[in-house]
């Protein structure tokens, strides 16, 4: 201290101001980001103990749809679900009597944040992960097959279907199926 406090007025601002430069940027790149870590994980909990403390109340109807489509799983991780649904698909289609069946992926959008409120954790988004299937099949194979997809629990949607009557009995199918996936959603530096 008595070195610093015969240096020039200037010069001692220009060190206690490196000094604080250095000192900022160490507590900003260490305890600050542990510090956001433990917010982040404050919320998640926080939102649980909100979630929990919510009434349960299941009206005649929400009964009804329950026992009509019975437990509904909640969304995988990305990789999970968009392998699960890949697997489901080659799964379904080896098991029945189709021709030339392809499968593509073909996109993944991001759900909009109202759709399914409460499902992702903080930093977590809802994403759609589509598929294509194309196949030939008689109408009866092609009525297994479309049950069969809307059975699995790693396919979410069955849309988009398309039906063409080929040669005979033989159908030619256009369908899209999605899986819902949870993805964590990347933060943008503070401001």
């Amino acid at each position: 201290m008595a070195q610093i406090s015969s240096w020039s007025r200037a010069m001692q601002w220009t060190f206690w101001a490196a000094l604080f430069t250095i000192v900022f940027l160490i507590w900003d790149s260490t305890i600050a980001t542990l510090g956001e870590t433990w917010a982040t994980r404050a919320d998640q909990i926080e939102m649980q103990i909100v979630e929990v403390n919510k009434p349960i109340v299941l009206t005649s109807s929400v009964k009804k749809i329950i026992s009509a489509f019975g437990e509904v799983d909640l969304p995988r991780e990305k990789a999970k679900g968009a392998a699960a649904l890949t697997d489901a698909v080659h799964k379904i289609l080896n098991n029945h009597a189709v021709e030339k069946d392809e499968y593509t992926r073909t996109k993944t959008t991001k759900m909009k944040s109202s759709a399914l409120p409460g499902i992702g954790r903080s930093g977590q988004q809802v994403e759609q992960v589509f598929g294509d299937i194309r196949f030939l099949a008689t109408q009866e194979d092609v009525l297994k097959v479309i049950s069969a997809l809307e059975s699995s629990p790693a396919i979410d949607a069955v849309s988009d279907i398309r039906l063409t009557k080929e040669t005979g009995r033989i159908i030619r199918v256009n369908l899209s199926v999605e899986a819902w996936v949870l993805t964590s959603s990347k933060r943008r530096g503070r401001k």
